[in-house]
């Protein structure tokens, strides 16, 4: 069965097999007749819950789609709502305005734990001699950071002449089991 169709004016094309004179939905796409041509809409903007024969593709059967529909199926780039610089700022500052709130209220409350052990220290200038530095210009490479504040605030170690008088002490006392 031959189908042939010639566009018989502008707004009209004419089907040779039965005669019929079809009027075109629109004129700049004759090949599409008298399709309907539904108003754009965006798959993604329909309904997600309701009943669709497809419901993955929202779309019901016989249901006219629009001559670009593989512009707003649901496969398509997804389109997103501009925002105006106005209202993305007033978030942006929300935002960063409750994070800097939240470190002040921290900080003003003092709401940071302790530490949970005590400090490190370490005598005879952070061990540095025994870490290898040959001379005070070096120490400063060579030794372990002290917590000077914490032998103050703690005594967690005493002078330096302490320190001998409690090592020859120990060695008075376990003098039996040390050979020098």
């Amino acid at each position: 069965m031959n189908m042939a169709r010639s566009v018989t004016t502008k707004t009209h094309i004419t089907d040779h097999a039965t005669g019929e004179v079809i009027k075109l939905t629109d004129p700049s796409l004759p090949q599409m007749a008298d399709y309907p041509n539904p108003a754009p809409k965006l798959a993604q903007d329909r309904d997600p819950y309701g009943k669709y024969d497809d419901p993955q593709n929202r779309r019901n059967l016989n249901e006219p789609l629009n001559f670009n529909d593989d512009l707003y199926d649901m496969w398509s780039p997804d389109y997103y709502q501009p925002v105006s610089d106005k209202s993305a700022l007033k978030a942006n500052g929300i935002f960063f305005g409750s994070v800097v709130a939240f470190g002040l209220a921290i900080w003003y409350f003092q709401l940071n734990p302790e530490k949970p052990a005590m400090p490190r220290s370490f005598p005879y200038n952070g061990l540095a001699k025994t870490l290898g530095s040959g001379s005070e210009e070096d120490a400063k490479v060579y030794r372990v950071k002290p917590d000077t504040t914490a032998e103050q605030e703690l005594g967690v170690l005493g002078a330096n002449d302490e320190i001998k008088k409690q090592q020859e002490a120990y060695l008075q006392a376990n003098s039996d089991f040390i050979k020098a």
